[in-house]
């Protein structure tokens, strides 16, 4: 069962494991593209289909809604993680309510590992469930690049998704500043003229559009798929999307964006090092990273489930150079934890430690 108030993400056993990603980046150009895939549809467990339509969109991060996560007690899955396999991507999950033994939301499947991640969870109110927004960090051409995805309320009434902007807006302000990039995709649930999506425009976003200038989604009957995107003069659409698939019951859009002028926000402008690198390396016993100036640091090993299993550094500054912190496997019991680096209290990386 996925914990709503777990430091990373439920999935972050699959995203860890798959060292090949660690630590890559992107280029100033990508695709993304969001896509409701419509969990109600797919008890039996196949999602081949989803797979497929990822598959031959082929984005570099790809925002999913209606996530299930072993909530089928006939036939539990992870989609996500099941979902990862099939496209070779990262998933990146975030819980929005429990059910059964499981739980259901949103996540992320991408190409590297987030350079970051949060959760805001946004309570049902009198709206009929439990939502939640996930925010994803990466860099493009070094610069750094927030990715949120979310699903707002299906209610008729459009002040529930109001109310629920209202959460989300300050949150995705409290990361950072007004000119950070960032990107937005869900379903919104809302045309792109309801009070709720004006909140956003109001905000500074700016909605992906086709090459006639329509905003997408044009789907028939459906337009409540959106990808937008801040500031508007940081970002070129090259192209975007809506194909129709019978995979789900939503289809998706995606949008080849670029980042315009990038700026190599790692590096300042003195072009010393990074104050670390992204990787943090298991061994016999001993967790090594690298730190290129002094920082604050934090490590702690969690389970697969998101309990804290040790804290092997509260918080301590470090110099710069090579440290490696031990591991005591024998105070474990037998089984897969991770151990989570923080500096300056952001989660950087993390490696995955088998007590045997």
């Amino acid at each position: 069962m996925h914990k709503p108030d777990s430091i990373f993400t439920a999935a972050i056993s699959v995203i860890f494991a798959m060292g090949r990603h660690a630590g890559a980046q992107y280029p100033a150009r990508i695709t993304i593209m969001t896509y409701n895939i419509n969990a109600e549809t797919h008890r039996d467990g196949d999602y081949t289909d989803i797979g497929d339509v990822i598959k031959e969109i082929d984005p570099a991060i790809a925002g999913l809604q209606k996530v299930d996560s072993c909530t089928v007690t006939a036939k539990p899955i992870d989609v996500l993680k099941t979902l990862g396999g099939q496209t070779d991507m990262v998933p990146t999950f975030s819980m929005s309510y429990t059910q059964n033994n499981g739980s259901y939301g949103n996540g992320f499947l991408s190409d590297s590992v987030p350079k970051s991640s949060r959760r805001l969870p946004i309570p049902k109110g009198s709206a009929s469930e439990d939502r939640s927004a996930l925010e994803i960090g990466i860099t493009m051409e070094g610069e750094r690049v927030r990715i949120i995805v979310t699903h707002l309320a299906y209610e008729q009434n459009d002040s529930y998704r109001v109310t629920q902007l209202k959460k989300i807006l300050p949150w995705i302000d409290s990361g950072g500043t007004e000119t950070d990039p960032v990107v937005i995709m869900a379903d919104f649930n809302a045309q792109p003229t309801a009070g709720s999506m004006q909140l956003l425009t109001d905000a500074g976003f700016a909605f992906v559009k086709g090459k006639n200038g329509q905003i997408l989604d044009t789907s028939s009957g459906q337009g409540i798929n959106h990808i937008l995107y801040r500031p508007e003069a940081r970002w070129k659409i090259n192209d975007a999307g809506n194909p129709t698939y019978a995979a789900s019951n939503r289809n998706p859009v995606w949008a080849d964006m670029e980042l315009l002028n990038p700026v190599d926000a790692a590096m300042p402008l003195t072009k010393t090092k990074p104050a670390y690198n992204l990787q943090i390396l298991y061994s016999r016993g001993l967790l090594h990273y690298h730190l290129a100036s002094p920082v604050n640091v934090s490590l702690h090993l969690y389970t697969t489930a998101g309990k804290l299993a040790g804290t092997l550094i509260a918080s301590r500054r470090l110099e710069a150079g090579s440290h490696f912190t031990s591991i005591n496997e024998n105070s474990l019991s037998p089984g897969l934890y991770h151990g989570i680096l923080s500096i300056d209290g952001r989660i950087i990386a993390a490696a995955a430690v088998i007590a045997r």
